[in-house]
This record gives structure tokens, sequence and C-alpha cells, in this order.
């Protein structure tokens, strides 16, 4: 009977840690600037925007999607957006599918 106790509140606490592990993780299409779930000039336009400080960005969602190059946000991102549209290469892999935990701290060098 223990056994069979011991396993239950095992498989609880596995399966309620599962789901704050997935409750903490997020994705996102590289590029998708906007959140709309597509890669579209509205993307391009929308990076656009927020550099020209015509449209906030508060809570940080254009930069995360829209930082293509893998540098701070800048009009190159918008431009490698354009070219991904235009079918003139993908070497910033635009498209992919992004796993990020909301809860990680980023890093800080010492």
């Amino acid at each position: 009977m223990k056994k069979i106790l011991c396993s239950l509140l095992a498989a609880a606490v596995l399966i309620t840690a599962a789901a704050f592990s997935a409750a903490a993780s997020s994705t996102y299409l590289r590029g998708d600037a906007n959140g709309d779930g597509e890669i579209s000039i509205d993307d391009a336009t929308e990076i656009q925007l927020v550099l020209a400080q015509i449209k906030p960005d508060s809570n940080g969602g254009v930069k995360r999607r829209g930082n293509v190059s893998g540098n701070n946000l800048d009009i190159s991102d918008a431009t490698e957006i354009q070219r991904y549209l235009a079918e003139f290469g993908n070497p910033c892999e635009i498209g992919k599918v992004i796993h990020y935990d909301e809860y990680e701290l980023p890093f800080i060098p010492a």
C-alpha cells in the first residue's frame, strides 16, 4: 500500500512540475515582429515603427520576435525580413519556431 501511495504522489509531483514548466515556456516565429503568427511586410513595418519611436514596444515583444540578426533590433532586421519575403535567401532562419522561457533572466556577463 505504501509503494502505491508513494508512486501516486511521485506521479502527481512530476505532472505538476511538467505543467509549470510548460506554462513558463513560450514559442514564436523568428521575424514575426507583430506576433500575428505569420511573416509578412507588416512585420518589417512594425520594426520600423518601433525604431522610429512612433509605436511603443512596452513588453519587448517586437524586439524579441523581430530581432532576426541576433544583434540589437535595428533597421537591418526589417531589411532581412523584406529579403526573406522577396525570396532572396534566408541566412537568419526567419520563420523558425523559437522556444524561450518567459521567466528566464538574461545573461549578464561579469
